[in-house]
Parts: C-alpha cells; structure tokens; sequence
C-alpha cells in the first residue's frame, strides 16, 4: 500500500507507550521513524533483538526475542497492518522474560506484532511469522526483519516473495488479499506459465509479467523425468550436472541484459511505493535471486541474505519429499533423489550470481546502477520505502 509518512506517528507513539497505555484501536496514517535502539543501549536500557513468531496450526502464536540492558517488562501489542503494531493495534500481553504466548487471534490474519520494553518505547521490535501460512505455496514468505549493517531493519509487510501461485484455494486467496499486494510480479516464463497455468491473485491485484529463462530447467527436468530410463537420467543430473545447471542459471540472471532489465522492473514497483508479490516456479531461484538484490541493495549482510537463500530448502522439504515420492512410486524415477540438487537451492548457486556481479561489474553498486539502470534517486526511494529503525 502507498502510504505517506508522518512524524505525529511517532510522537503519538512515545506518548502511550511511555505511559504505559495500550494503543487500542487508533489508526495512523504513514510510517515513521523512531530513535535508533542503540542509543537507548548505551544509557543501559533495554533493548529487544532476535525476534521470532510462529504460528501453530489453530493459531497460536510463540513469540521470542532477546534482551539486552536493564531487566523490564516487555508489552506485547498485535495489528493485522504492519506498520507500528502498537499503535494500529492492541496490546495483547505484558510479560517478563524473553518469550510469550498469544491466543485467540484469528488466525485467518496475518498478524504483525510489536515488543516493547518498559521504559523504552526505542527499544523495541516489530516481529512477524516469516512464512505467510498458505498450503498450496509453501515457499510464500515476507522478507522483513532484517537487520542492514548500518542498524537499519527492513520493514514487514512490503514485500513478499513466493512459488507460484496456481493452486491457491479460496480461503487462501482471502488470506492473500488481506496483504494489501498492489503487484503481483510473475517471473516464470511462458512456457512454465502455458504449462501449469496463469497465478492465481486477488480481485485488484495488477499482475507484471515479467518472465526471467531458468536456463531450461524447467524443460530439461520434464523431459528427463519422461524419459523414465533410470540411466539415462543418471547421465543426465548426476556427477554434479545438476547442480552445475542452477550455477549457469544464477549467472544468467547477471549476465544476460534481458532479465536484468526483468529483476529492474520489480525493484522499481517497490521503490516507488507498492507493496509487490514476487514469484517463479518454486521460489527458490529467480525469487531468490530477486531478493537477494533487494536486500543487498538496502544494506543487509551477505551472510543475511544466504541465510534467507536457504530457507527454501525448508519450506520446501514436504512438498519436495512428496513429489520424489511420487516420481518413485508412479515408476518414472528409480532415484529421485537425483532431483535434490533441482529441487532446493545451494548456497554455490547464489554465490555464483554474486562472483558474476564481481567479475562483471567490480562491486554491487555498480551492478545496481550499471546493470540495473538504478539511478541514485531510485536507491535512496527504495531504501525510504523498506527501511526503518
């Protein structure tokens, strides 16, 4: 959502949590800026890091953080919109310790929730379930939390990455829809898109294709699982053949001057204020890639943004235990496990499009204005519209 910032966000926030107050029902209207948390950490206040949510199936939530500087109280506050919690929400809980429990929240929400120590309203976080809960894409998630190397974080609830959106159901559309996504970004080709059909996106959702190759793949997995010749498929994916695919993939995705152009478009949507879903097939590389850019490009670490990369590999596990078994027992693979190199993502792959930038551009800034066609006025919009602190 396009959203105007406002200081008076930030003074009615001091004002109730420095009163202890909860915030109730009141609306603000943009976002804004509070003072950096290590200030408060060098007068010996305390100040929350390391949160974490999740969700349990009838929608319990688990919250947990860590605390540093003086012992206090933390009041926990609970929004449906992301954008300070404690103000567009209500308290749901004040507890000492470093973990809380949350229920009865509906858990058709997505929920956004802000921990607050007493005593230092600046020494808080705003934390959310990573994953956006939805059965038939289980690699859809929100990339905020992140902390950037300058104390920065990035925001929840702007940007979502996801697999395709194909198969999602009527409640899961709704969940989807209460996201407020203006863009719904397709970065799978028109063969893939021809094959398995068009994303699913709620009702006022604007969809963007923008197809990105994944170095044939796709096609080339279709036509070796045909095969059904457990040699032939041998040949084909193993002795690191495989994985050799997705590292010629990853630096396509720099290399080639038609998909820079692709990956650009999505960053410029967010850059001028749009709350964007992007996806390919199985969110893993093209959806990895593309964050991976984002992420950089506003300052979190490459340790961070691997760490993110990977993440996949989880929320992809039941899916991809499913499809091998699945290969396996309608005879059309001996060896499914053949796929694993396909079927998740290795941190050589990302770091493959990263030596790509490297050798062809010197450093990541340039990849972003050279290669990208990013002007200095796009970055610091991008950096306004994902950052806070």
């Amino acid at each position: 959502m396009k959203l105007r910032r406002t200081r008076a966000a930030t003074c009615a926030l001091v004002a109730a949590l420095t009163l202890g107050t909860t915030a109730g029902t009141l609306a603000v209207s943009g976002t804004a800026f509070a003072a950096p948390a290590a200030d408060a950490k060098q007068h010996g206040k305390t100040v929350l890091s390391g949160a974490a949510a999740e969700v349990a199936a009838d929608g319990t939530v688990t919250l947990t953080w860590t605390a540093s500087g003086k012992a206090s109280a933390v009041r926990v506050y609970a929004s449906t919109h992301p954008t300070l919690p404690a103000l567009t929400g209500r308290q749901v809980a004040v507890v000492n310790g470093s973990s809380a429990t949350v229920t009865g929240l509906d858990p058709a929400q997505r929920w956004y929730f802000q921990l607050v120590p007493d005593g230092n309203p600046f020494g808080g976080v705003v934390v959310a379930q990573r994953g956006l809960g939805l059965p038939d894409a289980p690699n859809a998630r929100d990339i905020g939390g992140y902390r950037t190397a300058n104390g920065f974080t990035v925001r929840y609830g702007q940007v979502f990455r996801s697999d395709a959106l194909i198969k999602l159901n009527d409640a899961e559309l709704a969940k989807l829809a209460k996201l407020g996504v203006d863009t719904a970004a397709d970065l799978r080709t028109d063969f893939e898109v021809n094959l398995n059909g068009p994303d699913k996106v709620p009702a006022g959702t604007d969809v963007l294709r923008v197809p990105v190759s994944d170095g044939g793949m796709y096609a080339k997995l279709n036509e070796v699982i045909a095969s059904k010749d457990p040699v032939k498929q041998a040949e084909a994916l193993g002795n690191g053949k495989a994985e050799q695919l997705l590292i010629d993939a990853n630096k396509s995705f720099v290399a080639d001057a038609s998909q820079r152009q692709q990956f650009a478009a999505v960053l410029k949507k967010i850059a001028a204020g749009e709350t964007v879903l992007y996806n390919c097939s199985a969110g893993k590389d093209r959806t990895g890639w593309m964050t991976a850019i984002i992420l950089s490009a506003v300052g979190v670490d490459r340790a961070t943004v691997t760490q993110d990369y990977l993440l996949s590999n989880t929320y992809l596990k039941a899916s991809n235990d499913r499809t091998k078994m699945g290969l396996k027992y309608a005879g059309l693979m001996q060896n499914p496990d053949l796929l694993d190199p396909l079927l998740g993502v290795q941190k050589q792959y990302l770091d493959a499009a990263f030596d790509q930038v490297a050798k062809q551009y010197g450093s990541f800034d340039r990849f972003l204005r050279d290669g990208l066609g990013l002007d200095g006025r796009t970055l610091a919009q991008l950096k306004l519209r994902l950052l806070s602190v």
